[in-house]
């Protein structure tokens, strides 16, 4: 909070002394208001590096908002996935120099008026998009990985077909790779639902149209668990997923449930 009181008041001066430098405005408050004894003037003027000019701080609840708006967009820290999860969330995981400063900017109004629910709802959309994107990115990554070790599977079996990426072509299709096992009468389809994780203990989310899926494809279908960064795989058929499956109880029906390991599955 110091550094935003610096900055705050680095702006007020440079608006009545336009020809000073912030460090010069840092060193004559510093001197002469002993307001700004505890301020950190460092911190202040590489706010007011960053910090629009725009932001002018007259009214200060409404400058640091500003502030942290950009801070936040700019830099992301860690404590921003907790804003779709709600205040009180993120500010468990603030420092309290960090809480202090959402305070100070009106962000925690115990009723809090409409700019601030708008501030905290833009931010909340953002971080939501941005995890989407995050989750999105890592599907792909598994899915390319799944079609480069259906490749190796099929060229080890002396099977020439190429296995398609569907997903790219139909994502309601119910699974993301088209594969083959070779039968004595053929190529048999190998229909592939790809997951992946970054969690430990590895977890995975399945929908219930995959669970569909897997039950109309029958020994078919399977589902590619990758565990990200190491990129291990498990390969799991249906069978191994249905001790998992909760039943459908009166008016009640599932539609997704989550299936935590507690070690990563053995591959295939």
């Amino acid at each position: 909070m110091s550094a935003f009181a610096a900055v705050s008041g680095l702006r007020r001066y440079l608006r009545d002394h336009p020809d000073s430098s912030a460090e010069q405005a840092a060193q004559s408050l510093r001197s002469s208001d002993a307001d700004y004894a505890a301020a950190d003037f460092e911190g202040g003027i590489r706010l007011h590096e960053q910090l629009p000019e725009t932001i002018d701080f007259i009214d200060p609840r409404l400058g640091i908002r500003d502030g942290l708006t950009v801070l936040i967009n700019r830099h992301l820290p860690m404590w921003c996935r907790f804003f779709p999860y709600g205040r009180q969330r993120l500010a468990i995981a603030l420092t309290q120099d960090e809480l202090q400063t959402f305070k100070s900017a009106g962000l925690f109004e115990e009723i809090p008026s409409p700019p601030v629910v708008e501030w905290w709802d833009a931010l909340a959309s953002k971080m939501r998009a941005l995890s989407d994107d995050t989750l999105n990115s890592q599907g792909r990554e598994g899915e390319l990985l799944s079609l480069d070790y259906e490749r190796k599977r099929l060229a080890s079996l002396g099977v020439t077909e190429e296995p398609r990426w569907t997903a790219i072509e139909d994502n309601g299709a119910g699974y993301d790779i088209t594969s083959y096992d070779p039968t004595p009468y053929g190529l048999k389809n190998r229909l592939i639902e790809v997951k992946t994780t970054k969690r430990n203990p590895p977890r995975m989310i399945l929908s219930r149209g995959e669970w569909d899926a897997a039950v109309k494809y029958g020994d078919a279908f399977y589902i590619h668990l990758w565990r990200l960064p190491s990129k291990e795989l498990a390969v799991l058929s249906g069978n191994d997923l249905r001790i998992h499956i909760p039943d459908d109880c009166g008016n009640g029906r599932w539609t997704e449930i989550e299936i935590k390991f507690e070690t990563m599955p053995a591959p295939e």
